[in-house]
């Protein structure tokens, strides 16, 4: 499909040159162009980042303040050819999942999982944390003994527990806060993985929980029993986070963690980098879309990097987009609302990979939500420059992933695991994503880097399970 900037360029000058009244084309053609230049990064820009990015996260490992926790997971680089028999239990929101994996030299060789849901009333601050983890042993145990040969070989028990946490070691952390509509009284300031260990033994099991694991941990963790050129661990879905092996004399912070064996041995380092440049918030090219989202949002002034790359906002930032050129009348108007968060990330794609000639359904999906009529021309408007929204988001990531393989010096053979629906179902992200790290590894001189982007699922079930037979080996 022609380009729309230089199909309508070149027809605007026609009619100017013929000498037809075009101010207001102009001025829409204008606006466009704005938004277009609003959106793009130029490698400049992207090193700029990745210069800041690598700078917060030095300051992280040294314990000064700095937008990234750069938390440990206490997670080592181990021997992956484990065998045996390991659990399980991811508890991310009103679901959670028991797992059971068997091992040989550290394939996966047979998986069971079984789905569990929260009654809402265990979530509610009148209930206490040892009435939920009591519901939640209670599962297990009925899982077990459904289960053949029940507890008996199982090594040990990873626990996802996907909760702000402060974590002291492999198989200890402190809940900071509840937070997705759970308020069960007891539990925050409190060692989840006790008060599991307390349920369990009230149930009477014996199933050691071996490690309390991050998701985003879980995910590389997943790419390296895959293949041990895994370095970092990535999630690009409804919320983003990375991770990555860090030398642990790196971590200033913490001199001499738990498990440390000595010498260059590598931590997963759980960098929470949806937060980058929250503290100066002097980096990011924010519009003025981005500055409405973050403005409205409960987090206002945090997690300014994952708002502008993370699937649970890409869909606003289009309708305030969509808005935008309503209100300076490059579209007409929309007969409807047109509400906050009414613009979901799945119509985006749909629109940015439509390629029929009419644009059939990018139509369809402004029809559908809004009631909306457009012509060809309009829809075209609308695909392109959301498709720039998209493409933002590609370049920002890969200018994460770009910072962590230059600081780490990991630029030439390494694969990224990377987990999310954003990855694995916007058209051409992971392509957009690719080209990017080429371009800024490339104004680095760095050429023929075989940096792979590859999809990696289940790091929150599969990934639990392979740390605790990691902790097993270490231990």
């Amino acid at each position: 499909m022609t380009s729309l900037k230089n199909d309508r360029l070149a027809t605007m000058l026609t009619h100017v040159r013929e000498g037809h009244d075009s101010v207001k084309a102009l001025q829409d053609l204008a606006m466009i162009y704005d938004v277009k230049e609003s959106l793009s990064l130029s490698v400049e820009k992207l090193n700029q980042i990745i210069v800041h990015f690598i700078g917060e996260m030095l300051l992280g490992l040294e314990g000064k303040p700095s937008s990234f926790k750069m938390l440990p997971s206490f997670v080592y680089k181990g021997d992956t050819s484990v065998a045996g028999n390991f659990m399980a239990l991811d508890l991310g929101g009103t679901n959670f999942r028991v797992l059971d994996l068997a091992l040989e030299q550290g394939k996966v060789v047979k998986e069971e999982q079984i789905k569990y849901e929260i009654p809402l009333a265990l979530m509610k601050s009148d209930r206490t944390g040892s009435e939920l983890f009591d519901f939640i042993a209670e599962c297990v145990k009925e899982y077990l003994v459904k289960k053949s040969g029940g507890e008996e070989g199982v090594q040990g028990l990873g626990f996802t527990f996907s909760f702000p946490v402060s974590q002291t070691n492999i198989d200890s952390g402190f809940l900071i806060t509840w937070t997705k509509g759970f308020s069960t009284s007891g539990c925050e300031g409190q060692d989840v993985v006790k008060l599991l260990r307390d349920a369990f033994q009230r149930q009477n099991i014996n199933v050691p929980v071996r490690a309390l694991v991050n998701d985003t941990v879980g995910t590389l963790v997943t790419g390296y029993f895959e293949d041990s050129r895994a370095e970092i661990g990535a999630i690009l879905g409804t919320g983003s986070n990375a991770c990555y092996w860090e030398s642990v004399p790196s971590i200033k912070k913490l001199p001499s963690p738990s498990g440390w064996g000595g010498g260059d041995e590598k931590m997963c380092i759980n960098i929470e980098w949806g937060n980058f440049d929250s503290i100066n918030q002097a980096i990011l090219p924010y519009t003025e879309m981005d500055e409405v989202i973050d403005k409205a949002s409960p987090n206002r002034g945090k997690q300014r990097f994952e708002k502008l790359i993370s699937g649970f906002y890409l869909g606003d930032i289009a309708r305030l987009l969509l808005l935008k050129l309503v209100r300076h009348g490059v579209l007409p108007t929309i007969p409807c609302n047109v509400p906050p968060m009414s613009f979901p990330a799945i119509e985006l794609s749909k629109i940015i990979k439509d390629d029929s000639p009419d644009l059939d359904a990018t139509k369809a999906v402004l029809l559908s939500l809004y009631n909306y009529k457009l012509d060809t021309t309009q829809a075209l408007t609308i695909k392109e420059l959301f498709s720039c929204v998209t493409l933002r988001s590609a370049r920002l990531a890969a200018a994460g992933i770009a910072a962590i393989l230059l600081k780490t010096g990991n630029t030439h053979n390494a694969k990224v695991c990377i987990d999310g629906s954003v990855f694995t179902k916007t058209p051409f992200y992971k392509e957009q994503m690719e080209a990017c790290l080429s371009e800024v590894l490339g104004s680095q001189g760095i050429t023929n880097h075989n940096v792979e982007l590859v999809a990696t699922a289940n790091g929150s079930g599969v990934g639990a399970a392979l740390i605790s037979a990691l902790a097993v080996a270490k231990s």
